[in-house]
């Protein structure tokens, strides 16, 4: 039987497994014990228990959970809710700032969460609400967000790049620092979007609901809708009202108190963890325990620790663990089976005999991280395509941190593609704003995100420059 019908076969029967209902790592692990029962032998098998037990007592298996305990912490002590409302107070006023502030502290907040689903219903919580409150529309507002949340598996510590990291065998401080650049450029990306289509269509910031026969005109309002609108003119003016008496001081603490200095420890907090990884003071085990203890410091100095919180943080972090660790093992197991088969070498073979250029390769291979990322997490996504991809890219002559930066920006481009991307379904189930609302709000950030990610694939020392910069 041919290597290409032997890939086909194993990649249904993965499928199969997972759009049965199964969990991700079970389709990977079924899939590798039926390739090694038909295609090896039976006594290959006792390797799936070295693969376990190797992989379970490795130490970079703790990395993850202790990132994921570190934005555990941060997510349900509010964090981001704060970070959000002091850039709100510092360029909300802007045209377009509730959106900037928006993208500003999804920036943040992934530099402490490395989760893009917890920092698009962390941030998005609060920032939505805010916005369409203000005017926005909501398609606007959610498309931001949705967009904006994906910098938590970019900007460091992120947990899909640790897990390309694991895969590979590639060094994990590397792949943390090249996704920093990137990260950022792609923040940068997503403001200047803003400000420029803030300015080509104000109605977006200045949102009126219309019905689809149009605008309803003013006289055909009926009692009930002039006195809603005479009622809400009476209670903003109030409001503001309230506010002048108060003074800034005040009005700050009747916001609950949250000023630059509320954030400072966290932003402490960030350069601690990267700085120690970029500078060689600690590894990536020891860096993610500084987060632990610092998050854990944070809420507990904050007075936001609570018991039921405290319980809460481990049962999500064991919870969250327990997944992370059968993804990897999973994932090795079917490893084994495709590299003893020689199917990644066969793939590459077949590449470079097909005449191909390089980029066209890796252009059919980004819609495949499109497809993928629209139907699982990203780290599932690396887990499923890398022990395939990797090792053809890498003869192609790409370097495999570039290649773990843009697996990830692929990945979380899948992600709030419409109509099934991962983060959609999380705003959707964060918020009470329609479908049509979030998938006509994402598709203008899809398209900046793919000219993000041909960016990065024109100009790779964007993700190269960080690690190279390290050991010069």
């Amino acid at each position: 039987m041919s290597i290409g019908v032997i890939f086909a076969l194993l990649f249904v029967i993965m499928l199969i497994v997972m759009f049965s209902g199964a969990p991700v790592f079970s389709g990977l692990g079924f899939a590798g014990i039926v390739g090694i029962l038909i295609f090896l032998s039976s006594r290959q098998l006792q390797q799936i228990g070295v693969i376990a037990y190797s992989q379970g007592t490795s130490y970079n298996q703790i990395i993850l959970p202790m990132f994921v305990m570190m934005s555990e912490f941060l997510s349900r002590g509010k964090v981001a809710e704060d970070i959000f409302a002091v850039l709100n107070r510092g360029v909300g006023r802007f045209k377009g700032g509730l959106a900037i502030a928006t993208t500003l502290a999804c920036t943040i907040f992934a530099a402490l969460c490395g989760s893009s689903p917890a920092t698009a219903a962390s941030i998005g919580r609060i920032s939505i609400q805010e916005m369409t409150k203000r005017g926005y529309s909501p398609a606007f507002a959610v498309g931001t967000v949705a967009a904006s949340g994906t910098l938590g598996i970019m900007i460091p510590p992120s947990i899909t790049l640790c897990f390309f990291g694991i895969l590979t065998e590639t060094s994990i401080v590397q792949l943390l620092m090249a996704g920093i650049i990137p990260g950022l450029i792609t923040a940068v990306f997503l403001v200047v979007f803003i400000l420029v289509r803030v300015r080509i269509n104000p109605r977006l910031i200045n949102w009126v609901e219309e019905s689809e026969s149009g605008p309803k005109p003013a006289g055909d309002l009926d009692s009930a809708a002039v006195r809603d609108i005479v009622n809400g003119a009476k209670m903003m003016a109030q409001q503001e009202a309230n506010d002048k008496a108060l003074g800034t001081k005040q009005a700050q603490a009747a916001k609950g108190g949250v000023t630059v200095f509320t954030i400072i420890p966290a932003l402490i907090l960030i350069l601690v963890v990267l700085g120690s990884m970029y500078f060689g003071f600690a590894t990536p085990l020891e860096a993610a325990g500084y987060g632990v203890i610092g998050a854990f410091l944070i809420t507990l100095i904050q007075r936001r620790l609570t018991k039921k919180m405290f319980f809460e943080v481990l049962s999500g972090t064991t919870r969250t663990g327990a997944m992370m660790v059968f993804l990897i093992i999973c994932g090795f197991v079917l490893t084994f089976c495709v590299s003893f088969l020689g199917i990644p070498t066969g793939i590459s073979n077949a590449i470079t005999q097909s005449g191909l250029d390089k980029y066209v390769v890796l252009v059919l291979v980004y819609v495949v991280w499109f497809i993928f990322g629209c139907l699982m997490d990203p780290s599932s996504v690396v887990i499923l395509t890398v022990p395939f991809i990797f090792v053809p890219l890498r003869n192609l002559g790409f370097d495999p941190l570039w290649i773990g930066v843009v697996t990830v920006i692929a990945s979380q481009i899948g992600m709030i593609t419409p109509p099934i991307g991962m983060n959609l379904f999380v705003l959707k189930a964060n918020t009470d704003l329609p479908m049509k609302h979030i998938i006509s709000g994402s598709v203008p950030f899809v398209i900046l995100l793919v000219i993000a990610l041909a960016v990065f694939t024109i100009f790779p020392g964007f993700a190269t420059f960080l690690p190279r910069l390290m050991f010069s």
